[in-house]
């Protein structure tokens, strides 16, 4: 009896960390897809900041129980932004934090 209880709190426990495991990788993907939409339109020539549209699809996007902070990045010729994620977690597997990084060249008109 105490074997049998044992190996189906061990199997429960397991079967959640598989699927908070899933569930991480899949917010991450959200996360670079929306990542990736808003640099591609801030790198058109006079686009205005993509930072409140990139907002708006992550908290559309993402489970209430996850947590994100976004950094533009600003180099010279490139735009794009850095998203730091934390997501929820069941069971034994604690996935931690997730990080994405996307950078896009700033497109440029010449005028001659």
């Amino acid at each position: 009896m105490l074997g049998a209880l044992v190996n189906i709190t061990y199997s429960t426990l397991i079967t959640l960390s598989v699927l908070s495991l899933s569930l991480s990788a899949y917010n991450t993907l959200l996360i670079r897809d929306a990542a990736i939409d808003a640099a591609a339109k801030a790198a058109l020539p006079d686009s205005p900041s993509q930072l409140p549209y990139l907002r708006r699809l992550i908290d559309d996007r993402l489970p209430m129980l996850a947590s994100y902070e976004i950094q533009p990045l600003e180099q010279p010729g490139l735009v794009g932004f850095r998203i730091e994620g934390n997501h929820p977690v069941l069971g034994f597997i604690h996935s931690g934090a997730t990080q994405t990084e996307v950078s896009v060249a700033k497109e440029e008109i010449f005028k001659r």
